[in-house]
């Protein structure tokens, strides 16, 4: 019966620390989601002012075009 207990508080304790583990895990997958959040949120900022200026640029060649 001894050794039963000690073999279930084995069990136990390494559950736990397999549950530790996974929670570690998921706050590392959790803080690189949040870091792809901000490198995906700055690139469509970039990617706006790209075609903002592309706009621009678009309408001064056409302004050009009917001086000529």
């Amino acid at each position: 019966m001894k050794e039963l207990l000690r073999v279930r508080s084995q069990k136990l304790d390494d559950l736990c620390r397999a549950q530790l583990v996974a929670q570690e895990a998921l706050g590392v997958m959790a803080a690189a989601m949040l870091q792809q959040q901000g490198e995906m949120q700055a690139l469509a900022a970039w990617e706006m002012e790209v075609g903002d200026l592309m706009g621009e640029m678009a309408r001064m060649v056409e302004g050009e075009e009917l001086d000529l």
